[in-house]
């Protein structure tokens, strides 16, 4: 995707275009191919409301509706924004009849006034006129408020009017004397034979003979009851249920009421069958609707939980890989760590072995001073001995209190305090046995602890049991475990 977006801006530049003229052809196309399907849906909407299927005339007007409302006027041209705009007035204007023919008066008002915007954007005279009747009939059908009825048909036939419709001018004027001047049978009945007269609306002569039969005039009503014969036309059923009930009431004005009753009859039964059928098949769309609903709830769902598991699984392998190179990075500072106080031991160790040596070699010197003098003595000669010589059995501790204070504190710092939690884990230990504890982790032997602390070794195993026995005496070799402990390995 980003590759073409690229070669598309290079093919701009050399061009001379801008980039923003692909993407607005881009999104164009999208919205235009959205206004052709919408486009379909309002044509299969308006055949199935002319044939009198108002329940699937609705169903494709909704779909033209949902389907222009998804488009983003944005994303048009100028040409394209004005047709979805025409084209989704005129969805609502026949939302609003198909309501209607279902009864459903407040709802088709609400969705003429939605229409009033669009067509009167759009220029469409013809169509605003009609919402304001149709809006104006609403009010007239529900009642109550005939001043509202009386504004809008005077707003649709100001319209009219200024277009020069005359044939809509009086389909107004009809609509107005119906519900907003009853009493008005003159004007009604100009206005219902210039419709179907003038201007063939045949729909009209029904007005026409209930008319003359609300006056008596049988005669009259029979003679306009014969253009009410069915033809050619989109409301063949309309005219031929309208001709069977008009005949039927005409014959009871006559006085055939036995012909009259039977058509009567008749037209009730073929009602009660349509209705019947029409509660079947609305029954059936509606479990057909609740089955397609509840199958794409379901589907919906699985693609949630497949969603789900998908995340909780990136999830899950991420805190797993977290967890890895969590342990590795520790693993790698413990082993880290431990190498660098194995060589601050093994650096106190190196010091103090070669502190020691000096001291050993000091001491052999003294010693063989001190056995020089001697020999001189035993063989009459009167040597004195230095003040600084003493003999060995003299001989000053190497370290001393300081001294091993120093290397305490030295060496709990190395090992991050090992020393400190030592005494405070086990508070029997002596200054003595921590002087042993010290030598010990340093990696001392025997000779050396007899040297440094200037003790028989004899001395030095007994402290090392001592120490052992206030640690644990389970403990088979004390020094391991203590520097085990100090360099925190385990032991097996």
């Amino acid at each position: 995707m980003h590759r073409k977006t690229t070669i598309l801006q290079i093919v701009a530049i050399l061009l001379g275009l801008p980039f923003g003229f692909f993407s607005c052809r881009a999104h164009d196309s999208k919205g235009t191919e959205q206004l052709r399907e919408a486009e379909q849906f309002y044509n299969s909407g308006t055949s199935s409301n002319h044939a009198s299927h108002y329940e699937e005339s609705t169903f494709f007007l909704k779909q033209a509706e949902n389907t222009l409302l998804q488009i983003d006027p944005s994303d048009l041209r100028p040409e394209n924004k004005a047709k979805r705009n025409r084209l989704l007035g005129l969805t609502w204007f026949h939302l609003g009849n198909t309501s209607e023919s279902e009864m459903l008066y407040d709802l088709a008002q609400d969705y003429y006034k939605k229409s009033i915007p669009m067509l009167d954007a759009d220029l469409d005279a013809t169509y605003l006129a009609c919402a304001y009747r149709d809006i104006a009939r609403t009010y007239g059908i529900i009642g109550g408020d005939l001043d509202s009825a009386r504004a809008y048909f005077q707003i649709a036939a100001e319209i009219a009017d200024s277009i020069g419709n005359n044939m809509l001018s009086q389909d107004i004027a009809a609509y107005y004397y119906q519900y907003c001047e009853p009493e008005n049978k003159s004007g009604l009945m100009q206005a219902c034979r210039s419709l179907a007269e003038d201007y063939g609306v045949r729909t009209r002569y029904a007005e026409i003979i209930e008319l003359y039969l609300a006056d008596g005039q049988t005669d009259s009503a029979a003679y306009y009851l014969e253009f009410l014969q069915p033809k050619d036309s989109a409301y063949a059923y309309w005219f031929e249920q309208s001709y069977a009930y008009f005949r039927s009431k005409i014959q009871l004005q006559q006085g055939a009421t036995e012909e009259a009753y039977s058509g009567l009859l008749n037209l009730y039964d073929r009602k009660i069958e349509e209705l019947q059928r029409d509660a079947g098949a609305r029954t059936y769309a509606l479990a057909l609707h609740y089955d397609v609903e509840r199958e794409k709830q379901r589907t919906e769902e699985a693609q949630r939980e497949r969603q789900w598991q998908q995340t909780v699984s990136v999830i899950l392998v991420l805190l797993l890989a977290l967890a890895v190179t969590l342990m590795v990075v520790l693993w790698r500072y413990w082993q880290h760590r431990r190498h660098e106080q194995a060589m601050q031991i093994r650096a106190l160790h190196d010091k103090y072995t070669l502190q020691l040596e000096l001291a050993l070699e000091r001491l052999q010197q003294k010693v063989k001073l001190t056995r020089e003098i001697e020999l001189q003595r035993m063989k009459g000669n009167e040597v004195e001995f230095p003040k600084w010589l003493q003999t060995y059995r003299d001989e000053q501790l190497m370290m001393n209190k300081e001294s091993l204070d120093q290397l305490v504190a030295r060496i709990d710092n190395s090992l991050d305090g090992a020393i400190s939690r030592l005494r405070t884990e086990y508070p029997d230990l002596t200054e003595s046995d921590m002087q042993f504890v010290i030598l010990a982790v340093i990696g001392a032997s025997d000779d050396d602890m007899s040297i440094l602390l200037n003790v028989q070794k004899q001395t030095i195993y007994h402290r090392r049991q001592i120490v052992r026995r206030h640690i644990n005496p389970a403990i088979d070799n004390i020094d391991n475990w203590l520097r085990a402990y100090a360099l925190k390995i385990s032991l097996k």
